[in-house]
């Protein structure tokens, strides 16, 4: 078994590091296009609601805030999209290097972030 001479990126960093981060990519990646596509579906179908009047006036003002969650959820999309691709080539770069650490901010700050609109979304939801 040939041993690769150290000091090439692929002693350092291995080959199943850099599918690891990969994955993580694609992970990123498919949740981006479910919320820019959740985002598009609710946005539409609120207007369709609209447009066919078919709600009371209640409803009419709850569907209205429907409609700019929609356009909510296509930009945190986009953002998590692009977060995810300069992340990708931050930690191949630091697989290379051999200067990974995990970060544990970003898990607490993610983590935070998700509790916190999970309870606006419930709220939202039961505010009626």
């Amino acid at each position: 078994m040939s041993q690769l001479p150290t000091g090439t990126p692929q002693s350092r960093g291995g080959v199943r590091d850099h599918l690891a981060n990969e994955r993580t990519y694609l992970a990123n990646l498919r949740t981006a296009i479910a919320l820019v596509s959740f985002g598009i579906t609710i946005n539409r179908f609120s207007l369709f609601l609209l447009e066919k009047q078919l709600l009371s006036r209640a409803q009419f003002i709850l569907l209205d805030h429907a409609e700019s969650l929609g356009i909510v959820m296509v930009f945190a999309g986009m953002a998590l999209l692009m977060w995810g691709a300069v992340h990708f080539a931050i930690i191949s770069n630091q697989i290379d290097t051999g200067t990974f650490r995990p970060s544990k901010r970003a898990i607490g700050v993610i983590t935070i972030l998700v509790l916190a609109l999970s309870a606006i979304s419930l709220y939202w939801l039961f505010q009626r």
